[in-house]
């Protein structure tokens, strides 16, 4: 039985399209937020505590003491770090690149989890997006069964069953995803 050990460079990423290419976007990340700064494979959304900020994007965050996402306004993956001062060589200056979590992405999520829960009767489940504030990634809770946390559907297993701390892949569900991405798919 393999086990991956999670680190800081742990993150969500781009698995699959069904158009082939993943749809990435630039979006202008919120100067509102001074503690959660994105990072590649964080999960974004729309900064929308902020009324004058709501075109903004910000790192998706939890509430106190749990390590859920819960957010209708989620956007998808950070393709790239966002840094504070941005390099006249970036692509598209003072925005941030986005792998969009439309209908036909599929994103490979690390999950936290021992070697007995990590089998094919994930596929088909949905499932939270998790914290962890100690490694500073996103993960798929795939312990977490709870029906109004969840915001991912498992579609694959990437590793081998009985792999702790083992790969899925998922996409996200449509009432999770901001109007403007998913267009209600």
């Amino acid at each position: 039985m393999a086990q991956l050990n999670h680190s800081t460079r742990t993150t969500i990423r781009p698995y699959r399209t069904t158009r082939g290419s993943f749809r990435l976007e630039y979006f202008q990340p919120s100067t509102t937020v001074s503690s959660g700064v994105i990072a590649y494979g964080d999960v974004v959304q729309f900064d929308v505590n902020v009324a004058t900020a709501n075109h903004r994007i910000v790192k998706a965050s939890t509430m106190a003491n749990v390590p859920n996402v819960i957010s209708t306004a989620l956007i998808g993956i950070a393709a790239e770090a966002d840094a504070s001062s941005v390099s006249a060589t970036s692509p598209n200056p003072g925005l941030l690149g986005v792998y969009v979590a439309e209908k036909d992405a599929e994103f490979v999520f690390p999950t936290k989890l021992a070697g007995t829960a990590h089998l094919s009767s994930l596929l088909g489940t949905r499932r939270a997006v998790g914290y962890d504030s100690t490694n500073s990634m996103f993960y798929l809770d795939v312990g977490n069964s709870t029906a109004g946390d969840a915001t991912v559907i498992v579609t694959g297993l990437v590793s081998d069953e009985g792999t702790t701390n083992g790969l899925v892949r998922g996409r996200f569900i449509s009432t999770n995803v901001s109007r403007l991405i998913s267009g209600a798919f």
